[in-house]
């Protein structure tokens, strides 16, 4: 009879990578919510449903394009750090494709208001990182090892 093979250890940075990626995206995910709320209250009383619609229709787009970061980054931690890094540029390049293709979509669209979208969109996005930053600095992890 053999024995199976011993389970493979990661690499150092493994362990600090997926940290990491797990308090950036908790502390991204609370701040986000909490503004794409607001946004939303706010968008419904200042431009009705079409504004509400737009709102919601913008933190989904935002936070989804945001969580696709941190997913991706747990996703590649236990490639080489240069993987990590390839995959968070795709991850940035697929985001920036992904809404470039979106807004010529819905170009003019009447489905929900465009500043309400737009603004939405934008304070989500500004949510998230801050939250990401916020949960990258709390875990005190060193960005480079010497």
């Amino acid at each position: 009879m053999t024995d199976p093979d011993p389970p493979v250890k990661d690499a150092p940075h493994v362990a600090s990578v997926l940290k990491l990626a797990a308090a950036m995206q908790r502390n991204a995910v609370i701040l986000a919510v909490i503004v794409a709320v607001a946004s939303i209250v706010v968008a419904t009383l200042m431009r009705g449903t079409p504004g509400a619609i737009g709102a919601v229709v913008g933190s989904v787009v935002a936070g989804g394009l945001g969580w696709i970061g941190t997913f991706v980054m747990s996703r590649t931690a236990r490639a080489a750090p240069a993987g990590v890094m390839i995959g968070a540029m795709t991850a940035f390049t697929g985001k920036v494709g992904f809404l470039l293709v979106f807004l010529l979509l819905f170009r003019g669209t009447t489905l929900f208001d465009n500043q309400a979208f737009a603004f939405t969109m934008l304070a989500v996005t500004a949510a998230w990182i801050i939250g990401e930053v916020v949960g990258f600095v709390r875990t005190r992890i060193p960005a480079v090892d010497l």
